[in-house]
């Protein structure tokens, strides 16, 4: 690739990097001719000249030229910034400690940022807050067990709860119903539920007269079907027959997702967008 080349390649690149759009990492990196750095598009690093600025498709085209990579920013190949490996850190903490009462100070040590850095920069990358994420993973375990059988005061604080109430003050905004008729396979609830388009396959979405009970995401309508009547035995399923227009609007309203998110397994890509789903629908 000739600098002539490069630099064509900057006219139509250049916006991404003045608006530091973290979707464009990985696609390109820049280089400051001045500094001898190259930088991924998100860098938060001052802005060299536009004239001074050369765009390569790849870390290693860049440093083949000479360039050497932003200690900011690690633009890197499959290298993670900072921020990143905070967040990352972060979401593989509350995979294993979602049972225990966790707080902003404790995700502080874990990372070594600030707490209100560190919130500000999960819900900058991840779209909600690291306290949305834990309460997410403690209620599906907490539905599971009760679907494994265990009673009610077993499954609150094997799930982490403090207290029953808790779990009640919980059930009414994610369960759409509490949690004895849970545990009861929703026996005598009727359950409405439509189906649409999600970033990683199908969404099913389940809702009683109380409020949401199910975000389910696969590949296939009949097999997500089927896992809401696995959940709910004996409650009454009915389908819509058209897709309410809010359940569009919102499923939309969380397709973007940041480039980290896409890297991660899709366990988590899944439950980030349940998550931010929850969020847009309540």
């Amino acid at each position: 690739m000739t600098r002539r080349e490069i630099r064509a390649i900057s006219d139509t690149a250049w916006n991404p990097v003045a608006k530091r759009d973290r979707r464009a990492d990985g696609s390109f990196v820049y280089a400051a001719v001045t500094t001898g750095i190259y930088c991924r598009p998100s860098c938060p690093a001052r802005h060299p000249h536009r004239r001074n600025t050369l765009l390569f498709h790849t870390a290693e085209e860049a440093e083949r030229e000479g360039f050497t990579p932003c200690s900011r920013c690690s633009p890197g190949s499959n290298s993670l910034t900072l921020a990143e490996k905070c967040v990352t850190a972060v979401i593989k903490y509350l995979d294993t400690h979602f049972r225990e009462k966790i707080t902003l100070c404790t995700l502080s040590r874990v990372t070594g940022l600030c707490p209100n850095h560190l919130q500000e920069t999960f819900k900058r990358i991840v779209g909600v807050s690291p306290k949305a994420l834990c309460d997410a993973k403690r209620l599906n375990h907490f539905k599971q067990l009760l679907r494994n059988g265990e009673t009610i005061s077993t499954a609150t604080y094997s799930a982490g709860y403090e207290s029953s109430r808790a779990v009640y003050e919980q059930s009414g905004r994610r369960m759409g119903m509490t949690p004895s008729t849970y545990q009861r396979g929703g026996e005598g609830v009727t359950v409405r539920f439509s189906i649409t388009g999600a970033p990683l396959g199908r969404l099913l979405v389940a809702r009683t007269e109380r409020g949401i009970c199910a975000l389910l995401i696969g590949e296939d309508d009949k097999l997500l079907i089927g896992e809401l009547q696995g959940q709910l035995p004996k409650a009454v399923l009915v389908r819509d027959k058209i897709t309410p227009a809010k359940l569009i609007a919102a499923a939309q309203s969380c397709q973007s997702e940041d480039p980290l998110i896409s890297k991660l397994p899709d366990a988590s890509r899944k439950q980030v967008f349940e998550v931010k789903l929850w969020k847009a629908l309540q």
